[in-house]
């Protein structure tokens, strides 16, 4: 009897964990955060507005940041996406036909046909919290085909403007995932508002670590976003895909690459310099337009901008015939040591003293060498600190088909054994 007794005691206290490893309430979680993703995927006109807070916490330091990102897409190919990031704020808008990609910060624009690769190397600081904007829509959709259970918890009121909406909490955590990554653990908390299938607000609290040489320093991550506006096939405002420039601001063809610095004025028309020779004769910059124009920023106590002299050198012989103009303007304290310089490595072009700091103060720059062109039309097309020849030459070379030599020379590989079949 006491046999008989025991297993029946143990096959009731197995029955929980045999027959119900997700509970109930884990299913119908799972099920109410797939038809939200069903909802937002199926869209077809959108216009989503948020505010996240996001914190940073390492042994000894601490991070806050804040960005408001605008998603909206209209049919006919309209899109408006825009954000404001620590990072820097970018706005990018079509109206269908063509695309306008704002930065407010340097109030600079530029206007492209719709389908025109936006960049043609990196990306400019300014515009990473667009790519965040751009996939606002779907990232929700992605996460939760990503996962193989999740938790309701109790309702809750959410106040948005100033609204109060009754909503369903969902909590989500790594071991839901259906890959669970050992290494980042969080715990999500999903507010949807029942009524609307839609999301208002979610919080994440993460653990992770960052890798610094062969060690890990732990991290802790703290991010809440609030949804401010959802509408997902409904009415989407025709305002938000047309694009009206400022006042203050002016078409380039493109903005700088990166690797510029952020001081580039790249797309800028060129400031009206006054160059002051050693005799003390005054040459305007406007005296050299309607040629192209490089201009190098150096000293003679400058170890690189030294280095850099032959590869001017090389670049002012190939392109004096076809009218490239080179000037230097030199920062030395003594107005005669960079000629004096120049002439004794026989180096030909001419040369200015920037003594008083006037020319630096109007083409500022993160040190020198500082390698400016500009343009026929005076508009300056490369902005750069250090010398890297490459890039240098590829803007070169877009002057104009007379330029076209300039063009760096592909890099040669080196050779890989190859193994002969007997």
């Amino acid at each position: 009897m006491r046999q008989v007794l025991l297993l029946i005691s143990l096959c009731i206290s197995q029955g929980p964990l045999a027959f119900s490893q997700v509970p109930a309430s884990d299913s119908n979680a799972l099920d109410l955060l797939t038809r939200v993703a069903q909802h937002y995927s199926d869209a077809k006109t959108y216009d989503i507005e948020s505010i996240e807070e996001r914190t940073m916490s390492r042994e000894f330091d601490q991070q806050w940041s804040k960005s408001i990102l605008i998603s909206a897409e209209g049919p006919g190919d309209r899109s408006h996406f825009e954000a404001q990031t620590g990072t820097g704020s970018a706005a990018q808008v079509s109206d269908g036909k063509t695309v306008w990609t704002y930065h407010p910060f340097e109030h600079r624009y530029t206007a492209k046909p719709l389908g025109t690769s936006e960049h043609q190397g990196l990306i400019p600081l300014a515009e990473m919290g667009l790519m965040r904007a751009k996939t606002a829509r779907s990232e929700f959709p992605s996460m939760v085909k990503r996962l193989s259970a999740a938790e309701l918890l109790p309702d809750q009121d959410v106040t948005i403007d100033g609204h109060v909406v009754h909503c369903k909490v969902v909590r989500v955590r790594n071991t839901d995932e259906k890959r669970v990554d050992p290494n980042y653990k969080f715990d999500r908390r999903i507010w949807i508002d029942i009524d609307r299938n839609e999301i208002l607000k979610t919080t994440e609290h993460s653990d992770s670590f960052v890798q610094i040489g062969g060690g890990r320093l732990p991290s802790v991550m703290d991010v809440t976003v609030v949804y401010t506006k959802t509408v997902l096939d409904g009415p989407v405002s025709d305002q938000l895909f047309a694009f009206k420039p400022p006042l203050d601001a002016h078409l380039i063809d493109e903005f700088p690459d990166p690797r510029d610095g952020p001081s580039s004025m790249a797309g800028d028309p060129v400031p009206s310099m006054k160059f002051k020779s050693v005799d003390g004769a005054v040459k305007p910059i406007e005296s050299f337009r309607g040629k192209p124009m490089l201009i190098d920023f150096w000293a003679t106590w400058c170890a690189p901008c030294i280095a850099s002299m032959p590869h001017l050198a090389e670049l002012y012989e190939l392109g004096k015939s076809k009218g490239l103009v080179l000037i230097s303007v030199d920062r030395d304290e003594d107005s005669t040591k960079a000629t004096d310089f120049l002439a004794k490595h026989g180096y030909g072009w001419p040369n200015f003293h920037d003594g008083d700091g006037a020319i630096a103060s109007l083409m500022p720059s993160n040190g020198i060498p500082h390698v400016v062109l500009v343009n026929s039309q005076g508009v300056i097309a490369y902005d750069g600190t250090g010398m890297d020849e490459d890039r240098l030459r590829a803007r070169i070379a877009k002057l104009g088909p007379e330029f076209a030599d300039f063009a760096p020379k592909p890099k040669s590989t080196p050779c890989s054994p190859t193994v002969q079949s007997k």
